[in-house]
């Protein structure tokens, strides 16, 4: 039996260690914490079908003044991280034209659209379809001028076929009644789906793979052994013999693929959750707010405010004020809001310059494998990047065409 290896137990690598299972491996999975306890736990639990924009739209260089001059912006920049941080700004400017732009997006529709295809049938092998529900998410916006320019956006998502719904202003608390009155308005998209527990979804999903053979060690990996263009061994507390190698560790696979000769401009968008197990309002579904760069969600444990972007790489101290400071705005936009008990929480979501993730065979070795780079939509994007990289693997046609997500693509 084939032998395979996933670096990363994240909600990436649980799915690709259940798909290769399926496909008949030997599967070990290694990561120095718990499955699905790292960023995988405390992401805003969307799974966003219908997401189509990538981060770099055109127009984007207007608000990097914003980034670097204020403190609490929602997207923000730490002025002592600029210097390593420029090469990756510089080619994220680089594909926000308007035709890198639409390329991407297209890219990123094929993922996404698959999303739940793939999860789905994870999720009820593992018994845990009662995480998963299917009510849509509502992106609202405050301002006339904000939901104008959204409207003239929707275009990416009606020219690929992806479904949406305009909700003007005064229809919007028919729609989410705890909603402030007198916002703009809001497109729905009425195929996602969201999960009431991230971190219970992981569990249950490493629970179906312990129960089908699979291996887990927590450790770090330190090393690989190549024999010709392939990868032999890899040192985690021990060497250890694999036939396969997949890397799915998010934002700490940037390592990983340069010690198998592949190096990408890979940084981290640092996000931020708030939870408030009491929070005095219920939602029907997840609820975005983009101008200021969070969104809202009922799960098992509360509501959670999830989102902001903070680069400062990964060796920096969090910055919990960003936590707190999304409870200052959803106060005005969710009135009755109540944040007794609140906690936060700061994860790293791992990106490229061209809002794409690596979906790869690697260049060099002819059994290593990458997927990795997801984003803010690596829940969405997990269970068809698991899916690909396992028919790769075993020489099938993917769900997708994988050209877009090379890892030595030009960025």
């Amino acid at each position: 039996m084939t032998r395979a290896t996933v670096v990363g137990a994240g909600i990436v690598g649980l799915c690709t260690a259940l798909y290769l299972q399926n496909s008949g491996r030997q599967v070990t999975l290694i990561d120095p914490l718990p499955p699905g306890a790292g960023t995988s736990s405390g992401n805003a639990g969307i799974i966003s079908v219908g997401s189509v924009h990538p981060e770099s739209m055109p127009g984007i260089w207007k608000e990097i003044p914003e980034m670097l001059l204020q403190s609490q912006a929602p997207v923000k920049l730490r002025p002592g991280y600029l210097l390593p941080f420029t090469p990756w700004l510089m080619r994220f400017l680089a594909n926000s034209s308007a035709e890198r732009s639409q390329r991407s997006a297209a890219a990123i529709h094929a993922l996404t659209s698959r999303g739940l295809d793939y999860l789905l049938p994870l999720a009820r092998q593992a018994a845990a379809l009662d995480l998963i529900q299917q009510q849509g998410s509502l992106y609202v916006y405050g301002r006339k001028d904000q939901f104008e320019k959204a409207k003239r956006d929707n275009a990416y998502r009606e020219r690929l076929g992806a479904n949406s719904e305009i909700i003007e202003g005064s229809e919007l608390n028919d729609v989410e009644p705890c909603l402030a009155p007198g916002l703009a308005g809001a497109i729905l998209n009425p195929d996602a789906g969201h999960t009431v527990s991230p971190l219970r979804l992981s569990q249950a999903l490493f629970r179906l793979f312990s129960q089908q053979g699979g291996e887990f060690i927590q450790t770090r990996v330190t090393h690989f052994d190549r024999m010709g263009n392939r990868v032999t061994r890899l040192e985690a507390c021990g060497y250890r013999a694999t036939d396969e190698l997949f890397i799915t560790a998010g934002a700490y696979s940037k390592e990983l693929a340069r010690l198998l000769g592949s190096s990408m401009l890979l940084d981290t968008e640092r996000g931020y959750h708030l939870l408030m197990p009491q929070p005095g309002i219920s939602l029907r579904r997840p609820v975005l707010f983009p101008p200021q760069a969070f969104a809202a969600t009922m799960m098992t444990e509360g509501l959670r405010l999830a989102g902001t972007v903070e680069f400062a790489g990964l060796s920096a101290a969090p910055d919990y004020r960003r936590a707190f400071d999304m409870a200052v705005h959803a106060r005005t936009l969710l009135p009755g809001l109540e944040g007794e008990g609140q906690s936060p929480w700061m994860g790293y979501r791992p990106s490229l310059p061209d809002s794409l993730p690596v979906i790869s065979r690697s260049p060099w070795f002819n059994n290593v494998y990458f997927g990795f780079g997801h984003g803010h939509l690596g829940l969405t994007m997990a269970a068809v990047t698991g899916a690909t990289l396992a028919a790769m693997a075993a020489g099938d046609s993917p769900p997708v065409d994988t050209a877009p997500y090379r890892i030595d693509r030009k960025i």
